[in-house]
């Protein structure tokens, strides 16, 4: 058994002689033995040290450090209260840190060589200073990093990037302290078990991520649509007063204001929506037709919705009204229509045709006209506008 003295232990921990005494000032580190006038340690002081370092580069305060050391003492052993440490605080993505000189970070900015974005990165934790020269940083996340200069390079300010990365991050401690507080509450072993703990850790890890995933997906969604119904909107009430004059049967209130699904209000709306949707090319409907729809038993009226679909050139516009001679004529229920139309659902025509509830007339080519067209509103991601200006269908503005 090797004896240290204090300056050889803090040499051989990678330490202060300065961090020793405060770490057996706060009873982190036992106390020495005392041979005469010497203060004497010993290989257990030594492996107790390094494992404060490497606690202490986790992140871990000397508080909680103290807790796991004390924890160690009452009997648990060494390999269970660092396996729950490594779990906890070891990273939770298959991601590989990597280094990147800063000859590599400008150019892969575009050139950009500003020390105040530098300084708000290393801030952040994007850049980790491997010196003092700021030559060569570690860079945890390579993913994120390629995020902001992709934003950057679509003419996002440096700047503007480090500030949505702060708000991401503040949202996200809030997320990840939600998760924290489920699994004190409901998750974590009665008896304290450090290895049960640590599998506990283990198996939340991909569940916390994939529940982070889906919850951003649906945001962003709903999101997007609410900003493309503004924006469409916005386009609509500028529309020349000319184009409005052209289609006298069209409401001119602004298309986004919140109507009863199957009112003569939601349908004028969707008409002057649906003649603002250009179709991807690769997913237009090709084949023209004109598609009649009756739709029955719609709450707050007493005559059945009528509208028409005149598909051509690829477009699917929504008209209010029947025009003679369809190509096909369709007559289906408010529940139907609202599987159908707003939903998309995409097995509700096949189960409405079996149970009744939907009937079609015309030839079999326009019942399949009307099935791509249907689908091409969806492809087109008009559905998610249209839930959007739908009252009672879940929007911002609802009410109960």
């Amino acid at each position: 058994m090797a004896d240290y003295r204090i300056e050889d232990l803090a040499r051989e921990g990678g330490t202060t002689v300065r961090n020793v005494r405060a770490y057996q000032d706060r009873g982190l580190l036992p106390r020495p033995r005392r041979q005469g006038r010497v203060s004497l340690y010993e290989d257990g002081h030594l492996g107790r040290l390094r494992l404060i370092g490497q606690l202490l580069e986790r992140g871990y305060s000397l508080v909680s450090i103290k807790e796991l050391l004390d924890a160690w003492d009452a009997g648990r052993s060494l390999g269970g209260v660092l396996g729950l440490v490594a779990e906890a605080s070891g990273p939770w993505t298959e991601e590989t840190p990597e280094r990147m000189s800063r000859a590599e970070l400008i150019s892969m900015f575009g050139g950009l060589s500003d020390p105040v974005a530098l300084a708000g990165a290393v801030h952040l934790g994007l850049l980790e200073p491997e010196d003092d020269s700021l030559t060569v940083f570690r860079v945890p996340s390579a993913r994120e990093l390629a995020v902001g200069a992709e934003l950057h390079a679509a003419g996002v300010p440096v700047l503007a990037v480090l500030e949505q990365l702060r708000m991401l991050r503040a949202a996200m401690e809030h997320v990840a302290e939600g998760f924290g507080r489920l699994m004190e509450s409901h998750l974590l072993p009665a008896d304290d078990d450090a290895d049960e703990t640590a599998e506990m850790i283990r198996r939340m890890r991909p569940l916390a991520l994939r529940a982070v995933e889906a919850e951003l997906a649906r945001a962003m969604r709903r999101t997007a649509a609410r900003r493309l119904g503004a924006e469409l909107g916005k386009v609509l009430r500028e529309e020349p007063e000319r184009t409005r004059a052209q289609e006298p049967d069209v409401d001119p209130e602004p298309a986004l204001d919140r109507h009863p699904f199957m009112s003569d209000a939601w349908i004028a709306a969707v008409s002057r929506l649906s003649r603002l949707i250009t179709p991807d090319p690769e997913k237009r409907t090709p084949h023209p037709a004109i598609v009649d729809i009756v739709v029955s038993d719609v709450p707050g009226r007493d005559d059945p919705a009528e509208l028409h679909l005149d598909v051509f050139q690829g477009r699917v516009l929504v008209r209010p009204g029947l025009l003679p001679g369809p190509d096909l004529i369709v007559h289906m229920d408010y529940d139907t229509a609202r599987r159908v139309i707003l939903l998309n659902d995409r097995h509700a025509p096949r189960e409405a045709l079996a149970g009744g509830r939907m009937t079609a007339r015309g030839d079999l080519f326009g019942l399949t006209v009307f099935r791509e067209a249907l689908a091409g509103l969806s492809n087109w991601d008009l559905g998610a506008v249209l839930r959007e200006l739908t009252a009672g269908e879940g929007g911002a503005s609802d009410t109960a």
